[in-house]
């Protein structure tokens, strides 16, 4: 059986939680900002790998770029601000990083999800022409019990 629309979401989605997790695991290290931009990148190429789109081509390519640009600088700014600040900042900080994560892959989802070539699978069931409103085989009724209560 080929790869669905449906399966390549399933995989991406797995994917951005992965990496999503690793950075609020690792956010809160000192200079974790730079290597999570790496992983970023990482996480927008497979994604484009989950949907079956080459990532180098040019447009693609750009798109990647673009992803590791906004993470450098969101990633900067949130080390900036709330990385100094010793415990309740790490937190903050690898929160964020987490966030920022989610927000890329999200995004990169979207727009490999539009390129994607995948079939999908999605089964639309067609309606009976005399009737509109009804399916063809529509569900058999339920029986009804009648219980007794028990007075006491």
């Amino acid at each position: 059986m080929s790869k669905s629309l449906q399966d390549a979401d399933r995989d991406a989605r797995k994917l951005v939680s992965n990496w999503t997790t690793g950075a609020a695991l690792t956010g809160w290290i000192p200079g974790s900002a730079f290597f999570l931009t790496a992983a970023d990148t990482a996480m927008i190429h497979q994604v484009a790998g989950a949907y079956g789109v080459n990532a180098f081509d040019m447009d693609h390519l750009l798109s990647i770029i673009s992803g590791a640009v906004g993470s450098a600088i969101a990633g900067g700014v949130i080390a900036e601000v709330v990385g100094i600040i010793p415990l309740v900042g790490w937190a903050v900080k690898s929160a964020a990083m987490a966030a920022k994560a989610r927000v890329i892959g999200d995004a990169v989802i979207k727009y490999f999800r539009e390129r994607s070539k995948l079939p999908d699978a999605k089964v639309v069931i067609p309606m009976d022409d005399t009737d509109g409103e009804k399916p063809k085989n529509p569900p058999k009724p339920k029986t009804a019990i009648a219980v007794e209560e028990d007075d006491d």
